[in-house]
């Protein structure tokens, strides 16, 4: 909120203070049981979709050595990540991101048209993206394949979770490469001229992370998976959890 907008709510809020008095209290408490209960239902699709990759996993004769994550809701930074250590992964959800945040997925949602929206997009890309791509992540530690920001472990988990989507749900994934791409496409590549995007990203990869390069790497990383000839399947990409190393 700009601080011009909050002078003017906080104007109204004078003059309307007598009449709120009695409902703001109510109306206070009706918010908190609706986040509540919103948080419980987005909590019951995120158990829902780790059993669904987990099944998966076991359907394709793999048994994880690792239990299920336990899952953290909250807003994390770079809105989810797997904490190896504890076994935990912690996911974002909407009623914990910030006005600026939310903000951050209107303006995405209007460059994509009417038919979008900011908790939409939010929604696609956080709490069924990032999270697939963070229990890759976990696959990658059940699989004791893990090397630390680099670039073939993020590559590796990334076509994990391609792999995933383009089995569950096609329609889904051709929509997240398509968005992809035009991210990569509005952001200059960070690889210098004469390097390679692995050895770059390996050797620069704390620099590179804090700066719009990584977004064009983790883009870049999915299309180049979408690309892949032949595509690999669930279960060849679960056999190759660091990529291509």
């Amino acid at each position: 909120m700009s601080t011009a907008s909050g002078f003017r709510l906080l104007s109204l809020l004078t003059v309307l203070l007598p009449a709120l008095c009695v409902s703001a209290p109510a109306s206070h408490a009706l918010k908190a049981h609706r986040d509540a209960a919103d948080e419980g239902a987005i909590y019951r699709k995120l158990l829902a979709l780790r059993s669904d990759f987990i099944k998966r996993i076991r359907y394709e004769g793999y048994e994880p050595s690792l239990p299920a994550p336990t899952i953290e809701m909250g807003d994390p930074p770079t809105f989810g990540n797997y904490d190896e250590e504890k076994n935990v992964l912690h996911i974002a959800i909407w009623s914990k991101l910030t006005a600026e945040e939310r903000q951050y997925f209107a303006d995405i949602a209007r460059q994509i048209g009417p038919q979008a929206s900011a908790r939409g997009v939010f929604e696609d890309g956080t709490d069924r993206w990032v999270f697939t791509h963070e229990l890759s992540h976990w696959w990658q530690a059940c699989q004791h394949k893990t090397r630390t920001n680099s670039y073939e472990e993020e590559m590796g988990a990334n076509r994990i979770a391609s792999a995933y989507w383009r089995e569950r749900d096609p329609g889904f994934m051709q929509r997240m490469v398509a968005g992809f791409r035009s991210v990569r496409d509005s952001i200059q590549s960070p690889v210098p001229p004469g390097d390679s995007k692995s050895n770059f990203l390996d050797t620069h990869f704390e620099a590179v992370s804090t700066t719009d390069g990584y977004t064009w790497y983790q883009s870049d990383m999915v299309i180049d998976a979408a690309e892949e000839t032949p595509l690999p399947t669930f279960q060849r990409a679960l056999s190759q959890p660091l990529y291509p190393w």
